[in-house]
């Protein structure tokens, strides 16, 4: 049984190495879905469009009980995914929920501030300067997420076995690298897929 948890930064390339990682390892890829599921668990759709609403423009405010509930919903959810094994958790603060766990892969992918915002530009054909303002938004809500729902810095260096730089390396090699380290876990058992 594999489970990696692969927190990304916004135009960091994550998603798509997230992918490629879930493809070469067989591996299911949760995110954002994990959000719905456990909103409609909890009751509390409006803590859904909120956690979804990375810029704010809903302007959804949910209570604090909402809030909670949703928090330990996502994270009972997040454990019994990774129970169950096989699988790839992309955002929503598995690496925190799941930080005790040594049979769990936890993964960073970044990029310097620039070369992202250069990134979703060229990605959503933007003005580089729309593109960096957006980016600082989205990072900061992304923040603001795991540290309003977990309590803890999605940068701390703590939280990862492996942090990888897109800006230095790509796509296919960041792949490669998380498949090798994902072999070595104490439980791994899939057969790797070309």
């Amino acid at each position: 049984m594999a489970v990696i948890t692969l927190s990304r930064q916004v135009g960091s390339g994550g998603d798509e190495i997230a992918e490629g990682v879930a493809r070469r390892l067989a591996l299911r890829l949760v995110g954002s879905e994990i959000i719905n599921q456990a909103a409609r668990q909890a009751g509390t759709p409006e803590v859904a469009l909120a956690a979804l609403d990375e810029l704010g423009l809903l302007g959804v405010k949910p209570s604090r009980d909402d809030r909670e509930r949703y928090a330990a919903t996502v994270a009972e959810i997040i454990r019994g995914l990774a129970d169950n094994g096989n699988v790839l958790l992309l955002g929503r603060g598995g690496q925190v929920v799941l930080q005790e766990r040594p049979d769990v892969l936890h993964v960073r992918v970044i990029a310097p501030f620039p070369w992202r915002a250069r990134r979703v530009a060229e990605q959503y054909q933007l003005p580089e300067g729309a593109a960096a303002t957006q980016l600082q938004a989205r990072d900061q809500a992304r923040a603001a997420y795991v540290q309003q729902y977990h309590g803890r810095s999605a940068d701390d260096p703590e939280l990862y076995a492996m942090i990888l730089n897109t800006s230095r390396l790509d796509p296919a090699t960041a792949v490669e690298a998380i498949c090798r380290a994902a072999i070595q876990l104490p439980t791994w058992q899939p057969k790797e897929r070309s």
